[in-house]
């Protein structure tokens, strides 16, 4: 008679773990920083609960660019489940422990006091980007609805007149903060606002309004309309050095667009999505979305002068729910 092993269970992050090594250096480097950070271990992902990073939950989210070839992420760094107001706190010692330098202690003191001000859905997460010879890190920092207006205290901000010319409809939601660059971008949210909004938005940039709504009509394949596509829409600054201009990015949940994987994976392939290889090799390992759920997160531009504006995309990880 043969004796018959006992079957081993696939590791849960499998495919997360081909995709990753498909990267070579880059991909091995920040396969080591999310063990180190604790969302895989070295049976699988992490039993952590759903994240809202993700519209499948999964904890880590890849983003793609049509400027930008090296492997970028988004993780959370601990346990969705866990209270979020010691992340910010944990974010920071991990940039440390990763080599990295943190925000200033003024600026983290801001950010602690914007904070404290009300209950926050994640706290912190970092963004990880590696090009095959250096690590970039850089600290996502929630900004609660009821502090909204403290974002002067955070940065130099030109945008703070839209802010309150739209009053509750538009707020900040986000600091992100460049660990090797040291730049500032504050993230910002509006509600049911027509296109007249874009001259304003675009000014401190002194880019253009129009090309914008041409390629927001391009992405979307969609006729022209005073009404932007999405509900709300998402805007930020990068804050440069003194004297230079900031950097206008816009923001729309492909979700709300598209509705399902299929039809946002044909429109990220219309605009560029053919040229990113790593994109194409991250969908080959990605599972069906549940009913009513999608991989993808939201479609980014980054205006340009005298240019059309950078298209990126970010992308759930391959994960199952543990719940």
């Amino acid at each position: 008679m043969f004796n018959l092993a006992p079957a081993i269970p696939a590791r849960s992050d499998l495919d997360w773990c081909w995709y990753l090594r498909r990267h070579g250096q880059a991909g091995d480097a920040l396969e080591r920083v999310l063990h180190d950070i604790g969302v895989m271990e070295p049976s699988g992902w992490a039993h952590w609960h759903p994240s809202t990073l993700t519209d499948t939950g999964a904890p880590v989210a890849v983003e793609f660019s049509t400027d930008d070839r090296a492997l970028a992420l988004t993780t959370e760094v601990d346990n969705p489940a866990i209270n979020p107001v010691t992340r910010l706190a944990k974010a920071c010692k991990t940039i440390v422990d990763l080599g990295g330098t943190g925000p200033s202690i003024q600026l983290r003191e801001v950010i602690s006091a914007a904070q404290g001000l009300s209950n926050l859905e994640y706290g912190a997460r970092l963004g990880l980007r590696h090009d095959g010879n250096k690590l970039g890190i850089t600290l996502f920092a929630e900004i609660p609805a009821s502090a909204s207006d403290l974002s002067p205290l955070m940065s130099e901000t030109p945008f703070s007149p839209i802010l309150q010319d739209y009053g509750p409809s538009a707020r900040a939601t986000m600091l992100a903060y460049d660990t090797l660059t040291q730049q500032v971008t504050i993230h910002c949210e509006a509600d049911n606002v027509q296109r007249t909004i874009l001259p304003a938005l675009c000014m401190p940039a002194q880019v253009s309004p129009d090309v914008l709504s041409m390629s927001i009509d391009g992405m979307t394949n969609g006729p022209p309309q005073i009404a932007f596509p999405t509900a709300t829409l998402g805007f930020s600054y990068t804050m440069g050095s003194v004297g230079t201009l900031p950097i206008l990015s816009l923001s729309f949940s492909s979700k709300e667009l598209f509705k399902d994987d299929t039809t946002i994976e044909k429109r990220v392939r219309a605009c560029g999505g053919n040229k990113l290889p790593s994109y194409k090799a991250l969908l080959e390992h990605l599972p069906t979305a549940a009913t009513g759920k999608t991989h993808h997160g939201n479609f980014r531009m980054k205006a340009q002068q005298d240019a059309a504006p950078v298209l990126s995309i970010s992308v759930a990880a391959p994960w199952h729910s543990y719940e």
